[in-house]
């Protein structure tokens, strides 16, 4: 036990700097059984977790969801996500389907995607997104303070920047 003390003071820092896990998750990310730093549920899908970057805070790892990283995936801090949230970042070529289309996508922080929903490959969304459920965001939103909804998703209503509390 007192062999595992260092890793608990590196723990503590880790905490600061990223997001709370928990002391055994950590030591598995530390020791490479787990390449994640992010708690994640069993039902949770993760693909390439090596190009997925994660803020402090997030909630992203729900029941039902599928974070494909095979592009990068950029989470902003205090992202969540509902349960069956699909963020893709690459898609097959339309031409021939053995070669991959790479597009990184970004959430900024404080976003929030409903449940249900789907991101596809390239988008960026700009700080304080709301995202309905059972939308598909096939496009950028990177203005960010808004609500948007739909298949395709488009922008529903724009949010006040000072109503938010800091």
């Amino acid at each position: 036990t007192l062999r595992l003390l260092p890793y608990y003071r590196s723990y503590l820092n880790f905490c600061k700097t990223k997001q709370s896990v928990g002391y055994f998750d950590f030591l598995k990310f530390k020791f490479g059984i787990n390449k994640r730093y992010w708690p994640a549920h069993k039902n949770c899908v993760i693909s390439n977790e090596n190009n997925i970057f994660v803020g402090i805070n997030c909630l992203i790892g729900r029941p039902g969801n599928y974070i494909q990283g095979a592009g990068k995936i950029y989470f902003g801090n205090y992202v969540q996500l509902g349960p069956n949230v699909g963020v893709l970042s690459c898609n097959h070529d339309l031409y021939d389907q053995r070669k991959y289309n790479l597009k990184q996508v970004v959430i900024g922080d404080y976003s929030w995607v409903g449940m249900n929903s789907v991101i596809l490959p390239g988008v960026r969304l700009g700080v304080r997104t709301v995202v309905a459920s059972g939308s598909v965001v096939t496009k950028s939103f990177p203005e960010g303070f808004c609500v948007i909804g739909g298949n395709p998703a488009q922008l529903i209503k724009m949010l006040e920047k000072d109503e938010f509390i800091p």
